[in-house]
Formats: structure tokens, sequence, C-alpha cells
């Protein structure tokens, strides 16, 4: 994947402040698709929102979009008000994974198409989905997980920075070790130090990170499950003096990570796609509406980015639109 601009809002977009909804207008020629995220605050979902616009752009499909800004029941009432807009399809990532059946059932009672994309809804409500989109979780771990035995063969003591309310990170933690059970010699001498809680946070993991750096001071790896704490755990380890001598691992491949790898301070990030989720999540909408088949449940794959490919990708952006 060469280096590749990210994709962009382009074109007459309406704000309203007061409802926190955008609506882009284009001529009517096709569907009206309702994106929700759970947020827009975190860069991460501006990026799908990125890919969402694009794929209507390139449809003539008009967009429709809030930022609920972590509430869900301010996400459940404006996709409330979505739906009495007309959407035809929501490309829809719950607040709550476990809460999300009131939303589906209202929407499969409208007639509303959803796509289910990054955060998957509970395999019971699975039947109120017409597709799910989401990165493959445990490849995320595994691909850092391998770098760890690639880079340790004789083993290493790991600290863990966590976030453990997020199912999709445990599973990527369970795939970490699975990389090191499967690859090393001898699995037995990588060695779990401790667990700490990140919350995903830089500056909560700055803090827990410190304080297990002096309690501990012999930790040689650092995984954390997304780029944002792996920054903390930069920084905490650049307080105690230690760059160069403990490797930190991140997750997503978002910018801020692969500015660190490239600076050196990070070692490797595990990419996740969420321009092409949002991308695919609508072309995948629309089919469902003309009556095409797709597959239920797309597995999106992710890539390792480290210091020797850097080079290969844009800095600013996400992810490219390339399959």
């Amino acid at each position: 994947m060469k280096k590749v601009l990210a994709a962009v809002l382009t074109g007459t977009m309406v704000v309203s402040l007061a409802s926190g909804m955008s609506v882009m207008a284009e001529e009517d020629s096709g569907y009206t698709i309702g994106f929700s995220p759970y947020t827009l605050t975190n860069e991460y979902f501006t990026a799908v929102l990125d890919g969402v616009q694009t794929a209507c752009d390139e449809t003539g499909s008009e967009l429709i979009y809030f930022d609920p800004q972590n509430d869900p029941t301010q996400q459940a009432s404006q996709i409330d008000d979505m739906i009495a807009s007309g959407i035809d399809a929501l490309i829809y990532i719950p607040y709550d994974s476990a809460g999300a059946y009131t939303v589906l059932q209202t929407c499969q009672d409208a007639g509303v198409k959803v796509i289910n994309i990054d955060k998957v809804v509970t395999e019971d409500d699975y039947e109120l989905v017409d597709a799910i989109i989401a990165s493959d979780n445990t490849q995320l771990g595994y691909l850092s997980g391998e770098w760890v035995v690639e880079n340790h063969p004789d083993g290493a003591n790991i600290l863990i920075v966590h976030l453990q309310t997020a199912e999709s990170c445990i599973i990527n933690v369970d795939g970490f070790w699975s990389a090191i059970e499967d690859n090393a010699e001898d699995p037995d001498a990588f060695v779990e130090v401790q667990v700490v809680e990140g919350e995903g946070s830089t500056e909560t993991t700055f803090n827990v990170v410190s304080d297990a750096l002096q309690a501990n001071d012999d930790i040689d790896v650092i995984y954390c499950i997304n780029d944002t704490s792996a920054l903390g755990a930069v920084q905490a380890v650049e307080e105690m003096g230690l760059t160069g001598e403990i490797d930190i691992l991140g997750k997503d491949g978002a910018p801020i990570g692969k500015q660190a790898i490239a600076d050196g301070t990070m070692v490797q990030s595990s990419a996740q796609r969420p321009t092409y989720m949002g991308y695919l999540g609508v072309y995948e909408a629309i089919d469902i509406l003309n009556g095409e088949e797709v597959e239920f449940n797309t597995a999106i794959e992710s890539y390792s980015i480290t210091a020797e490919n850097i080079d290969e990708y844009d800095l600013e952006a996400w992810d490219s639109l390339d399959e």
C-alpha cells in the first residue's frame, strides 16, 4: 500500500450546530445514507466518515450524519431523526454493542438497511443487521506478537497497556500472546510482567506506565492496545531516560503512530483501515438496497507498520482506499 492521501470531505456541507447534524447535499440521484458513529471527536471516526463521504460522493447518494458525542441516548434519538428524514440505509457504529437492540429493531421496522461497522453488535442481534464490516482483531494483536518474537528471539519481559472494558482489545491481547505461542522457540521466555489499564488514553497511560517502570526495572517491551496510549508510553519511557532500551508497540496505524515510528520512538503498529471500512460500508449498503447479495461478515485485513516499511506510508493519512 503505497502513499495515498486520505479521502477528504468535499462539496457543499450544511452544518447545524444546534443539532450536531451535517448534511451533504448533491444531486438527488441515489439513496440517502445515514451514518452514526458514537463520536466524531476521535480522529479514527472522522477517518471512517471520510470513507463514507467519498463513497456517497461517488454514487450520488445523500449523506446525513450526527455526532452523538459518546451519548447512547442521543445516538438513538439522532437515528430516529435520520429515519424520519427518510434514510434508506444506516452505517452504524454503536456506543454499546450489547445495547444496540432497540436501535436495530427500530431500523428494521422502518425498512432501513443496517451496515454495522467497526464495533460489532452481539451475536444475538445479528439477525437485525444486514452486514457487518470490522477489523480482524485477532490479527491486529498477532502481528505485534510476531514482531516481538522476531526481534526478541530469546524472550522478553512484557508490559501490557490494556483497555479491559473493550472486547476488541481483549481479542487484540489474546492474538498477541497467540503469536508468541505459535512462533517463539521458547514461549515461556516471554513473560507478562504486568497488565496496566491505560483506558486508551495518552495521559492515563503515561501515569500507569511511569508507575510500572518504577516498579519493574527489567521491562523490554510495552504492548499498547492503540497508538494513542502508545504515545503515553513513549512519554513515560523518555522521562525515565529509557528511550531506545524499551520497544513500544501500538495498534491502529494512526498518523500519530506512524510519525512515532518514523521518529524511532515506537517500533511497530498494527494498522486498521477506518477510511476503507466506511467506504465499503456505503457500497455494501447500496448493493443490498439494489437487491444484490453481499458477504454478511467481512473482516478487513490489517497490516504491520515498522521502521523497515514506514517510508511506504503517508504519515498524515490513516489509510488509503486501495484494496
